[in-house]
């Protein structure tokens, strides 16, 4: 029997460091992650507070990720409402 762990069901968004030199917006990532369809749906999920990068809550449409965020080689947690996770992490 093969067991796939919660972690391995979780969707990944994994950018080379070019792509984050200046940084994604919250709004890019919620529609690349499939959690809204569109800019303004992303906009309203992240000012409703419901956008979560790993313990924090983003609330502001303008936040951007930046590529010192990784500089440990980490894997953010980017969270929005119930149950929409997927992580976010840089390759390369």
């Amino acid at each position: 029997m093969t067991h796939i762990s919660v972690a391995d069901r979780i969707p990944k968004l994994e950018f080379a460091p070019e792509a984050l030199k200046d940084g994604i917006e919250v709004i890019s990532l919620l529609l690349m992650a499939g959690f809204a369809k569109t800019s303004c749906e992303a906009r309203s999920v992240v000012e409703g507070g419901a956008v979560w990068i790993d313990d924090k809550q983003i609330t502001d449409p303008e936040h951007h990720v930046l590529n010192y965020a990784f500089d440990d080689g980490e894997i953010l947690r980017l969270s929005a409402g119930a149950g929409k996770q997927t992580t976010i992490g840089r390759v390369g």
